[in-house]
């Protein structure tokens, strides 16, 4: 062991002695300077697209072998020879005998190879947005639509290279977000530049057009045709980077479809460019990163459904995504969110019916959206362990992808994997710290304060949930999940505060008596302080002695705390019958089942609760299974 340290310098030695360093850090500095431009230049010679891919391979495998070659060989003034061996005596004695070294030619070249680099490194490594710029100062996108350049070989499609330009403008100019140069403005501009054929304009002349126009993005397209077949492409681009945003094709098979294929072009191009002004505005990741539509009208739907989500207004929600989805049917985030706000609301049936309209289109969607159905379909019919290996693959694809760290979260919950869970909500809060932006789903709030509180880390779960009360200020749900925090903690003043917040803000939303004092009970209840529980929920029924949720919330209390089984076994099986479809209602049934010993009849209710339940339950299934196990003993005894 005493010999590595020595071995490994003098193996460094000799590769600096043959250069081999010097030619790893030539080779890859210049690697990156062909590939780099190639990945521009090539697209635009109408090469394909495996063409950089397979540049970059031949780079890559080049690698190995000029490491290779450059230990074996050495370039010298007379020709390439063979690097010999030296005594590694001599070596150390010249090396004490050298002075200061002397700058070589290839020093100088090494340093041009990493500025260089470091130039055309820097915009992928800094600049986070690169449509940051592309607004005026007004805020209006500004545009100018070059001609189309006629590459099909026939003449008669040239009077298309200036009709495709007068298409897309009017197309274009029906946006109130855009502001697009106009056809005559167009015609004026290119035609005082007389050297110039105005049908096949280089990028750098449209740019320089664009620039004259005032325009910080152009458009410019190709016609092209094989056989019967029609192909319009189009590139948007940086006016003064000339840096490619994005490229848009479309196809048809006859003349008569150009009309169309410039609709649909420039609504490609509209919509692409108002969807990231509207996410940009709404100034939320969950919405930027996850949105699958092309349509700005969808998109548009779809950022008011999270207000009012936010709001916890669930028929507003329902109301937006349901208007998304008719706006796009194959919006699949608007399918993805509106199960999951029907799941809020305690309809399970709901949420199951849309995932499964969903779930048709799962083959036609990116890899994105089929992971997005994968992972609800595992909320709503699989266990927690699926929800994480979803949750993990799609944040393999994007770890900036704040809805799945909180939805990973949740699943650690479920499993009693507290720290695992508090880890993936701490990661939502970095993201958000990081980027400027916050949560908008509550849910964050109250995940990551009861994974807090059942660690017992009890001041920990106040700071969330002041944090969360901070952050949506009227949300009474914050304080009942203070509530709870208080009572485990046994902060009275806490609990005080808690209750008067949660009634102030409940009452200033419209809520009535009987649905507040049905709210405190059940913070009571989590808690597990069922006298208190009891107290309040009685109240709330007095209130409204036919309402289902009050007979269930006193119900499951007497149930639960075994104060009077038989009444809260009476008064739930009168919820059911307002209500057949609550999963709840059955599962307490089932649970005084239990309590009187009548393990057949649990079973069977439970498992009916558990096929109606919506998500995972870790509780019932934890019941299911004591049943099952006093089933066994019973068995065993008899």
């Amino acid at each position: 062991m005493s010999e590595s340290p020595g071995s490994l310098s003098r193996f460094w030695r000799e590769l600096k002695r043959r250069k081999v360093i010097k030619a790893a850090a030539m080779y890859a500095a210049t690697a990156y300077i062909i590939i780099e431009p190639s990945d521009i230049i090539l697209p635009r010679l109408g090469l394909p697209d495996w063409t950089v891919t397979f540049l970059i391979i031949l780079l890559i495998i080049g690698f190995p072998i000029t490491l290779i070659l450059s230990w074996i060989f050495d370039v010298t003034p007379d020709g390439v020879q063979k690097t010999e061996r030296v005594d590694e005596s001599a070596t150390q004695a010249q090396s004490s005998d050298k002075k200061r070294r002397k700058l070589k030619a290839s020093d100088l070249l090494i340093t041009v190879l990493f500025v260089m680099v470091c130039i055309l490194a820097y915009p992928r490594l800094f600049q986070r947005n690169q449509l940051d710029d592309i607004r005026d100062e007004k805020g209006m996108i500004s545009v100018a639509v070059m001609p189309f350049e006629n590459l099909t070989g026939d003449s008669l499609f040239n009077t298309w290279q200036g009709g495709l330009q007068n298409l897309m403008i009017s197309e274009l100019s029906n946006s109130a977000e855009l502001q697009v140069r106009q056809y005559m403005t167009m015609s004026t501009i290119l035609g005082q530049k007389k050297p110039i054929n105005q049908a096949s304009l280089s990028p750098t002349l449209a740019r320089e057009v664009a620039l004259n126009l005032e325009t910080r993005t152009f458009i410019q397209g190709k016609i092209m045709k094989a056989g019967e077949k029609i192909r319009i492409n189009a590139q948007l681009i940086n006016s003064e980077t000339e840096d490619i945003y994005k490229t848009y094709q479309v196809d048809g098979s006859a003349e008569s479809d150009f009309f169309s294929l410039a609709d649909s072009l420039a609504g490609l191009i509209r919509n692409f460019l108002e969807i990231k002004k509207l996410a940009e505005g709404f100034n939320s990741l969950q919405v930027s990163q996850r949105a699958i539509t092309h349509d700005a009208e969808a998109f548009r739907y779809y950022i008011r459904s999270y207000d009012t989500f936010e709001k916890q207004d669930i028929p507003g929600t329902i109301e937006w995504l349901t208007k998304a989805i008719e706006a796009d049917p194959d919006f699949i985030d608007a399918y993805v969110f509106l199960s999951f706000t029907y799941v809020a609301s305690f309809q399970s049936q709901q949420s199951e019916e849309w995932c499964k309209r969903a779930y048709e289109k799962r083959d036609q969607a990116p890899l994105r959206g089929q992971l997005y159905l994968d992972h609800l379909h595992a909320y709503l019919y699989e266990t927690p362990h699926e929800e994480i290996h979803y949750c993990r693959q799609l944040l393999e694809i994007d770890e900036m992808n704040t809805t799945y760290w909180l939805l990973l979260g949740d699943a650690y919950n479920k499993l009693e994997q507290y720290k695992e869970a508090i880890t993936a909500f701490e990661k939502v809060l970095e993201i958000n710290e990081k980027w400027g932006t916050r949560m908008r789903i509550p849910h964050l709030f109250y995940w990551m304060g009861q994974a807090l509180y059942e660690l017992g880390d009890y001041k920990g779960a106040k700071k969330i949930f002041d944090l969360g009360s901070s952050t949506y200020p009227g949300d009474p749900m914050m304080w009942r999940y203070q509530l709870i925090n208080s009572l485990l903690s046994g902060d009275m003043a806490l609990e005080e505060e808690s209750i008067d917040r949660y009634r102030t803000i409940s009452a200033s939303q419209g809520q009535d008596e009987a649905t507040i004092l049905g709210g405190i009970s059940g913070g009571y209840y989590f808690a597990g302080k069922y006298d208190q529980a009891e107290y309040y929920a009685r109240q709330a029924l007095e209130l409204a002695p036919e309402a289902p949720y009050r007979l269930y919330h006193l119900a499951r209390v007497l149930v639960r705390g075994e104060i009077d089984v038989e009444k809260g076994i009476e008064l739930v099986e009168k919820a059911i019958e307002s209500i057949p479809d609550y999963y709840g209602f059955y599962y307490i049934r089932g649970l005084g089942l239990y309590n009187q010993r009548r393990f057949e009849e649990a079973l069977e209710v439970l498992q009916k609760a558990w096929e109606i339940r919506g998500p995972y339950d870790p509780d019932l299934m934890r019941d299911i299974r004591a049943v099952e196990e006093a089933l066994e003993q019973q068995a065993s005894d008899s």
